[in-house]
């Protein structure tokens, strides 16, 4: 029996909010909990794992980039404040760039009806119809690729819907999403880092 297109949103917008409610408990027990302090016992945990650890977190960041349950890019930052600005950053952007890739395959493998149980119909509306406007389209693109407030790994399947090729569009993705992330992330780490600081030291 296959879902209809409104079940399918409802599962997604389901899972969408458990995953902002877990977010929510999870940052207040990890900010309260001896655990994950530095070398805490979660850091020690970390290090026993030896390559096992990036291995696991790098396909944790893949299923993020394809849908998204924990909101926010926090994974992202995640990744930096556990292996560091340079591994962490290797992480996610591999993650990144290879869900990117697949987000584009979904939407031209499985259409439209795919893309719509991600997003409401007046949204599909909007983004196809930039989507028509040629060069308009990958200015956006580069923009929503960017600046992380916009929905880019919907931006892909959308543009797996177009005319625009595989390699026209993983340009962008290459240029665009490596120097927002690293912004974003650094800029998120800092901060939680800073905050950490001036609560438990």
């Amino acid at each position: 029996m296959s879902l209809t297109l409104e079940q399918k949103r409802k599962i997604i917008r389901y899972t969408t909010v458990i995953g902002v409610i877990f977010t929510i408990c999870a940052s207040i027990y990890i900010g309260r909990s001896d655990y994950f302090k530095p070398d805490g016992g979660f850091h020690h945990l970390l290090l026993s794992m030896g390559i096992f650890a990036p291995i696991i977190f790098f396909f944790v960041q893949l299923s993020q980039i394809i849908y998204p349950i924990i909101p926010l890019g926090l994974t992202n930052v995640v990744g930096v404040l556990i292996f560091g600005h340079v591994h962490g950053f290797l992480l996610n952007c591999l993650g990144i760039l290879i869900g990117s890739a697949i987000n584009f395959y979904l939407g031209r493998r499985f259409g439209s009806s795919f893309v719509k149980a991600f997003i409401s119909d007046a949204d599909y509306e909007k983004y196809v119809g930039k989507m028509n406007q040629g060069k308009g389209y990958k200015k956006l693109l580069a923009l929503g690729f960017f600046f992380p407030v916009f929905p880019d790994d919907i931006f892909c399947m959308i543009t797996g819907l177009s005319d625009m090729t595989f390699w026209e569009f993983y340009k962008l993705v290459i240029v665009f999403r490596p120097i927002s992330l690293f912004i974003f992330t650094f800029i998120s780490a800092e901060s939680i880092s800073f905050i950490y600081r001036l609560l438990f030291n």
